[in-house]
């Protein structure tokens, strides 16, 4: 019989071979494969972790914010650096399941607050940490409304957004603009064609369902006291040369519909006006008013509508196109995201990209000259209206020119057909009941070195 190898041994041989090849492979792969799982299973639960500790990092912030809104004095205190019991890192909150958080006040930037929220997870011991700095305002914004804003684009806003409760509703010249910010509540129209289904902004200049901040509730009372004591209080009249005043009365029903004139033009060089116009003082009606000619400093509150007529001349010396230098905010550049660049006078106080100057010379015909941009900027003004805030009760209708440096805050509905410029002042204070918060920073930073409670 032939000695030959038998080709089925040959097969067997080739599949022990590939058997053994096959375990060295599992016996490498596998543990490599369940350490990665292990490795996935532990990021996982850390990223979980993680996520945990930031919402109760952003539990703590909602938390200062309810404390810091909860009564004027306590944000008072808060803002001139006072130390507040539970709010001083001193203090571990369980109330939100999954962890603890703590929260610290502090005081940064003159008459600002920083809540620094803390959350640490119940099972890894993980910590996230935010810091956000919030100003309380009299006005969120240049304009601010709680009916509907509309805009022509004959009432030009420099500075700061305009806001609101119902819709913003842009046309005609007002489409060549792209500043400042629209923000409303409800829809931007016509930039918005799908109401409040998302998207709801383009990050730039526009955006519809936005969570406007509060209403300020004014302290009327403190108000109306102010303008008894100055005789600043329901004017209606013209101006009267011999006292050089406006005629005012205290009483509630001296004037439903007021008309006052506070401007006795009679021709350059000489030109007649109330003697108080730049004493910063509260001017206060109680019904409805038609100012004619305004020129003012101080705080204007208009219970019912406020309608303008004629022309605005306030200036240091009370003539008409009088320079006036006003501080600029420094988050003014906000407003002009679509058209701001590297070049600089593109608007009011343009100092370069996402830059302004600290001030700015409103009237003054150099910077008016240099300034352009889409749609016109109308970066001057030849002088003001109103040198301060504007609260309105009722609707606000101007027809004559009537610029402001201040804010306007209307109650009900703007309109405005004349030529307007308003640039906001950021730093308006009023006597307020309640707090309105407007964040000015939002970042993440590394966890506090303050052992926690």
């Amino acid at each position: 019989m032939d000695r030959h190898t038998d080709p089925r041994g040959s097969s067997r041989g080739q599949v022990l071979a590939g058997v053994v090849v096959l375990l060295t492979l599992l016996l490498i792969i596998v543990p490599v494969v369940v350490k990665w799982i292990q490795m996935d299973s532990r990021l996982s639960v850390k990223n979980r972790q993680s996520t945990t500790a930031f919402n109760l990092a952003e539990a703590a912030i909602d938390r200062g914010m309810w404390k810091l809104k909860s009564t004027t004095d306590t944000w008072a205190s808060a803002a001139a650096g006072l130390t507040l019991s539970g709010y001083n890192f001193d203090v571990t909150y369980t109330d939100v399941p999954g962890g603890t958080y703590r929260i610290k006040f502090s005081a940064v930037n003159g008459g600002q607050v920083q809540i620094w929220g803390e959350g640490r997870d119940a099972l890894f011991k993980e910590t996230r940490s935010i810091q956000v700095v919030y100003k309380n305002t009299s006005a969120p914004g240049a304009i601010f409304t709680g009916g509907t804003l509309s805009e022509g684009g004959t009432a030009i806003v420099h500075w700061g957004p305009m806001v609101a409760i119902n819709n913003v509703i842009v046309s005609g010249n007002g489409l060549n603009h792209t500043f400042p910010r629209k923000l409303s509540k409800q829809v931007v129209q016509p930039y918005d064609t799908n109401g409040l289904t998302p998207p709801n902004t383009d990050n730039l200049e526009w955006w519809s369902g936005y969570p406007v901040p509060d209403l300020p509730v004014l302290d009327f009372a403190t108000l109306r006291s102010s303008a008894v004591a100055t005789n600043t209080i329901n004017c209606n009249g013209n101006y009267n040369a011999t006292n050089k005043q406006v005629t005012c009365n205290n009483a509630l029903s001296s004037c439903v519909n007021c008309v006052v004139n506070f401007l006795k033009d009679t021709g350059s060089p000489d030109r007649n006006y109330d003697n108080r116009y730049n004493l910063n003082y509260v001017w206060y009606w109680d019904n409805n008013v038609n100012i004619l000619n305004p020129g003012l400093k101080g705080t204007f509150i208009v219970r019912g509508n406020l309608s303008t007529t004629g022309n605005d001349w306030y200036g240091p010396s009370g003539n008409y196109n009088n320079n006036v230098n006003v501080p600029v905010p420094t988050n003014a550049w906000l407003e002009y995201q679509k058209m701001d660049n590297s070049s600089a006078n593109q608007f009011p106080a343009d100092n370069g990209l996402q830059n302004v100057k600290a001030n700015y010379v409103i009237g003054n015909l150099s910077d008016a000259i240099e300034c352009s941009c889409p749609g016109g900027c109308a970066c001057s003004g030849d002088d003001l209206g109103f040198y301060g805030f504007v609260y309105v009760g009722g609707n606000v209708n101007f027809q004559g020119d009537a610029d402001v440096f201040g804010a306007v805050w209307v109650v009900g509905n703007w309109t405005a057909s004349g030529n307007n410029l308003i640039f906001f002042d950021d730093n308006l204070l009023l006597p307020m009941l309640n707090v309105v918060l407007v964040r000015q920073s939002w970042k993440e930073v590394g966890p506090s070195t303050t052992a926690w409670p």
